[in-house]
């Protein structure tokens, strides 16, 4: 197996496993962090390893491009400081297995931004509580976050994936933590009311978040978008585990209902053409290349 297909497969664990995780993490942040305060640690702490340890490897050969440096800045704000952020705002109100199943439509958002940007096709099978405000950042979030990861492939980003991810972390941990200096209680008020959860949540986000949103960025370059999206698949199992029996939270009864559908309709979207051609009595293998070449023509758009 070569080391591109290695990166890979440990590239989707990564955000298939990591992810699910990181739903509970921010809400434990948030009991006692605010939210952009949250964002803007974790992510500036990352940053600025990412790029250290770029720069002492000798992976970095010269100084970022200005179209490189503004698509960091651009997939950055996108994905980690609205994406991210706004679903750290919202769980302060609203329970992390919640938050994931919400966040699993993101593989629809996705494919309609690839159809409304760069004219990809859509096949019928893809195309086929109360609200609140917090449930609104929910999606909006995850609105930014599948608008990024549609422009992923067509913007020109650093060849090194290690300084890339590191230069969109600093760039929205300064961006959050300005932010932050003009909405919220000054640090120094702030940091003595967090918790030691609260503290052990942030360093989780700051450490395996990052580590996931690395992966995250290597799959964006050599994986197409909508198969990336598969995440969402596993990441709501994950979540609700976790949000129930570590979190303590208390599930509707909807969620039953809900999840097996969401999940269902995923499974659909993403692998419908294959299940469609068996009943088709077309062989799997063939069905599978014939699924796997219409990502290919995907990316080579």
């Amino acid at each position: 197996m070569n080391n591109n297909r290695t990166g890979i497969i440990l590239s989707y664990l990564a955000i298939y496993f990591v992810w699910g995780s990181t739903y509970l993490g921010i809400k434990w942040a948030v009991e006692t962090i605010p939210p952009f305060y949250l964002v803007g640690f974790r992510f500036i702490s990352g940053g600025i390893v990412f790029i250290i340890i770029s720069i002492a490897a000798g992976k970095i050969k010269s100084f970022p491009k200005l179209k490189e440096i503004t698509s960091a800045l651009f997939l950055g704000v996108f994905l980690l400081l609205l994406g991210n952020g706004f679903i750290s705002w919202a769980e302060e109100k609203v329970d992390s297995y919640l938050a994931s199943l919400i966040v699993s439509s993101t593989p629809f958002c996705i494919a309609f931004f690839n159809w409304i940007l760069f004219k990809e096709k859509l096949s019928p099978v893809r195309s086929t509580f109360n609200f609140s405000f917090h449930l609104g950042l929910i999606l909006i979030g995850f609105i930014c976050w599948s608008f990024a990861t549609s422009m992923g492939h067509k913007l020109p980003v650093h060849k090194n994936n290690l300084f890339n991810s590191g230069m969109q972390m600093l760039f929205v941990g300064v961006i959050a933590l300005t932010l932050s200096y003009f909405v919220y209680k000054p640090l120094p008020v702030i940091i003595p009311e967090i918790s030691l959860r609260s503290w052990g949540g942030l360093i989780y986000l700051s450490v395996f978040g990052a580590a996931g949103f690395y992966a995250y960025n290597y799959l964006l370059v050599n994986e197409p978008a909508i198969r990336i999206s598969s995440y969402a698949i596993v990441n709501p199992l994950i979540a609700v585990l976790l949000g129930i029996f570590a979190g303590n939270e208390k599930p509707s009864m909807m969620l039953f209902i809900g999840m097996p559908v969401i999940l269902g309709s995923l499974i659909c979207m993403m692998y419908g053409e294959t299940l469609i051609s068996l009943f088709r009595n077309k062989p799997l293998g063939k069905a599978i290349i014939e699924d796997n070449n219409f990502d290919a023509a995907i990316t080579e758009d």
